[in-house]
């Protein structure tokens, strides 16, 4: 019993080392920073940043200058525990080489002032 809870810890473990591996090099190769939209499939706020900002061609192609946009659900076993997400949506600005968490948005925001975050802290963060 003590060798199937210490397997089952060891995959998650594993699978938690894994999360975002191919998005963090792809940031690094291009220079850009993570966008991690934590989300959940009912909620409004969630639905409507999604049409208002992700959705939208005006302020999607500004944010895929500068980040690597990952969406993922709130429930989601491969979100590590340690985002301690408490309300959705919340959007995490993570560092491409170590995934350590550079900002946090939680809530809806209105596109433009969302666009006007995520241009300041790439300004702050990539040199």
């Amino acid at each position: 019993m003590i060798k199937i809870i210490f397997l089952i810890l060891l995959s998650i473990q594993f699978l938690n080392a894994g999360f975002l591996e191919m998005e963090s090099k792809k940031a690094t190769k291009e220079k850009k920073l993570i966008l991690l939209t934590v989300k959940s499939e009912f909620c409004p706020y969630c639905i409507k940043m999604k049409k208002d900002v992700f959705d939208t061609q005006k302020y999607s192609e500004k944010i895929n200058k500068k980040y690597v946009h990952v969406e993922i659900n709130r429930d989601d076993p491969l979100l590590p525990s340690s985002l301690h997400v408490r309300y959705v949506p919340t959007n995490f600005i993570l560092s491409p080489n170590k995934l350590k968490i550079l900002d946090e948005f939680p809530g809806y925001n209105e596109p433009e002032h969302f666009i006007e975050l995520l241009d300041e802290v790439y300004k702050q963060e990539v040199k």
